[in-house]
């Protein structure tokens, strides 16, 4: 049998990276669309039942995407997937323990980033998923810790909804980025 070509690298265009827009449009969004008799996370208990319909989504939807083509990309992808959903349920020890995961998981992710990047190469929007994926969850932790306190206006008022729905946002591209990107089998002689 002759041997698979591998997949070759091709180049990211600068408008593959229009999901780094979703989280500031969301919080525009926001300022733009909530009531005026608005009062304070008044969207927090429909944002929190959505956020485990997501992240159950995002769990199961990478364990099909892992044993379709068994990736250490999609592996990655669906250890994070659980994480975030263990996050999501509340349980003291989770909030721990998805930071302590996360850490695990990067490091685990740039040791193997070659055999990742059988996949990432040949699919740059998977890669600008992927990245703004995580931009979108650094920036909903930076509105729980108020980090826009001064940035934002009437932040005291909104943050608690933004915050949630930018969770919540970061969860759906979570699914984006398990979903996008070829569904072809890469042969397993096929790492670089």
């Amino acid at each position: 049998m002759p041997d698979q070509p591998v997949p070759r690298k091709r180049p990211t265009r600068w408008w593959y990276w229009w999901p780094f827009l979703l989280g500031p449009a969301a919080i525009l969004a926001c300022y733009l669309s909530f009531p005026e008799d608005y009062t304070r996370e008044l969207y927090k208990p429909f944002l929190e039942k959505l956020a485990l319909v997501l992240a159950s989504s995002a769990l199961g939807l990478g364990i099909i995407r892992l044993a379709w083509q068994r990736l250490e990309y999609h592996l990655l992808l669906t250890l994070l997937s659980g994480a975030v959903l263990l996050r999501e349920i509340h349980w003291d020890w989770t909030t721990t323990f998805v930071y302590a995961a996360v850490v695990i998981l990067a490091a685990w992710g740039w040791c193997w980033r070659r055999r990742i990047d059988r996949f990432l190469d040949p699919n740059p929007s998977a890669r600008c998923w992927l990245v703004a994926t995580a931009f979108t969850y650094v920036l909903s932790q930076a509105l729980a810790r108020r980090v826009f306190r001064d940035v934002l206006p009437e932040e005291d008022r909104y943050f608690g909804d933004i915050e949630e729905l930018m969770e919540n946002l970061a969860h759906a591209m979570l699914i984006m980025s398990i979903l996008v990107g070829s569904w072809r089998r890469i042969p397993r002689g096929s790492s670089s």
